[in-house]
């Protein structure tokens, strides 16, 4: 095992432009390909069968369309997965099957959140194969990639990564135990999404008794710093909050599977789930907290 990790260094340091498969370049895709061809890194993706949003991405940023992702995955040295946990699954079921056909042997980075089961189903997948592999998660927006956002890595070939890319990305490592950056993210989630299920909880006890703009000025004057934890967070719910439903319900079901404690993180994700289906983001785009907090008016 020490050998292998051994000669994925070799390769990847000797290699003058190590060539990185980023699958693929949705809002943070986008960007984390984008801060890697800052430093001089190749990367390529699949365009074939994507969107026009990623199509459009992937012109724009400079990466360059291999197109189909048989030819992505024989070309690459390291394969970024940055799709969506309930897509991860079907992303490597797709590259391991081009790997089959492939003679190069890539390290394989799942950046896309899972829970701690579903990292360690897909490692076990790709170590079928003799391929390594290494967990992962991002830690903030894509706006926020590379200045502000962190990559949480873990795994045994979590420094193959560490050592390729620590000039490029703040980097956090999570130690050798696979599943620990799922938990990690997961955990840190459980944080600041569940002050925003308590705030949304709490607007909507305000609307309905008619003092939702005076509440929301109390809190501003005797909690500021909460306040201000809010202003990253919370605009952002009317575009991703299924997101953000999908994400607590596998912080609940990690919990569940360790026998630890969850009825924060299953409230959490119930109270998504009862705003969401309210209606009351949709088409919405807030720039703050205030106005965001504002849409649990029309719950009257």
């Amino acid at each position: 095992m020490y050998l292998r990790i051994f000669n994925i260094q070799k390769i990847l340091i000797l290699k003058t432009q190590p060539v990185i498969a980023v699958l693929f370049p949705g809002d943070m895709g986008t960007q984390i390909a984008k801060a890697l061809i800052n430093h001089n890194f190749k990367v390529i993706t699949a365009g074939e069968g994507r969107s026009e949003r990623t199509l459009q991405n992937i012109k724009e940023s400079g990466i360059i369309d291999t197109y189909s992702l048989q030819d992505t995955v024989e070309q690459a040295d390291v394969i970024l997965s940055l799709t969506s946990p309930e897509g991860s699954l079907k992303v490597a079921e797709s590259i391991i099957s081009c790997l089959e056909k492939a003679s190069n042997c890539p390290l394989y980075v799942d950046l896309n959140s899972n829970t701690p089961a579903l990292a360690a189903t897909i490692e076990q997948l790709f170590l079928s194969i003799d391929i390594p592999f290494v967990n992962g998660a991002v830690m903030g927006a894509s706006k926020d990639v590379p200045d502000r956002a962190v990559l949480v890595v873990s795994g045994m070939y979590r420094h193959v990564f560490i050592n390729l890319f620590s000039s490029v990305f703040k980097i956090k490592d999570a130690g050798e135990k696979t599943e620990a950056s799922s938990a990690y993210k997961l955990l840190f989630s459980m944080v600041n999404k569940g002050i925003n299920a308590l705030f949304f909880e709490t607007m909507t006890a305000a609307a309905h008794f008619g003092i939702l703009d005076e509440l929301n000025e109390s809190l501003q004057e005797f909690l500021p710093g909460t306040y201000q934890d809010l202003v990253k967070t919370t605009p952002t719910y009317p575009q991703h909050i299924l997101r953000r439903i999908d994400e607590m319900k596998g912080l609940t079901e990690m919990l569940e599977d360790e026998n630890l404690p969850h009825i924060i993180a299953s409230g959490t994700a119930i109270t998504f789930e009862r705003v969401s289906k309210s209606g009351i983001f949709k088409n919405e785009k807030p720039e703050g907290v205030v106005e965001t907090l504002q849409n649990f008016k029309k719950l009257l």
